[in-house]
């Protein structure tokens, strides 16, 4: 799991939702200038970081300690790549 392209993020999946929310809120964004649309996304952000930490957290639990660190060391970002 720590090599090639899917050792870059442990949550990859959860960046392609916000990235999804973003999409859907950007044209009710341009055709109304209403900031609305952006709570969508923001929703996502809000539940998705607080469940990768219990996803850390329950792996760790799972795997122990020794081996979830060795893990995480092998694949750093948590989202999103080179960033977080």
């Amino acid at each position: 799991f720590g090599g090639g392209g899917g050792g870059l993020p442990r949550h990859v999946n959860y960046l392609g939702e916000v990235v999804q929310g973003v999409a859907l809120a950007l044209p009710g964004w341009l055709a109304t200038k209403s900031s609305i649309p952006w709570l969508y996304p923001i929703y996502y952000i809000l539940l998705l970081v607080p469940r990768q930490r219990d996803d850390d957290s329950a792996c760790k639990a799972k795997y122990g300690e020794e081996l979830w660190c060795a893990y995480q060391s092998m694949v750093p970002n948590r989202i999103v790549p080179f960033l977080y």
